[in-house]
């Protein structure tokens, strides 16, 4: 499991669903969580909180200078590859902290990837759970 710590800068609920925006340095990135008792007692504007995403649940692109900054979508330095027959493991570092990609190997080759270099990393707002820090 990925772990990143941020603050609550946005929190937009209806109807028991949240979407929860949340800043980590200059980059932003949201969460889609169904409201809960335990949810509501950390789920606010201002508030520290940790990102949690696994591996399996991480998209990357190959880096361009032109690539269009938005949530969930940020800079990483690639720092390993294992290539593996179907799967392979990508290490990243984001902001001094390694995360851990598992991608299809068939999608890396297409990908270029290279250690040292800069890649794209994407999640998916519902793929991104929130824990108290």
């Amino acid at each position: 499991m990925n772990i990143l710590s941020g603050v609550i800068i946005e929190v937009s609920s209806h109807q028991g669903i949240s979407l929860v925006d949340i800043r980590i340095g200059d980059d932003e990135f949201s969460s889609l969580i169904i409201n809960s008792e335990a949810t509501q007692e950390y789920i606010f504007k201002g508030n520290k909180v940790n990102l949690l995403f696994k591996e399996t649940e991480i998209s990357l692109k190959r880096y361009h200078e032109k690539s269009v900054k938005r949530q969930n979508k940020v800079v990483v330095d690639v720092v390993s590859i294992v290539r593996g027959q179907i799967l392979s493991e990508v290490k990243v570092k984001y902001k001094n902290v390694v995360l851990t990609a598992i991608v299809l190997t068939r999608i890396l080759n297409e990908l270029a990837l290279e250690v040292g270099k800069k890649a794209i990393l994407i999640l998916r707002s519902q793929e991104v759970l929130l824990s108290k820090v």
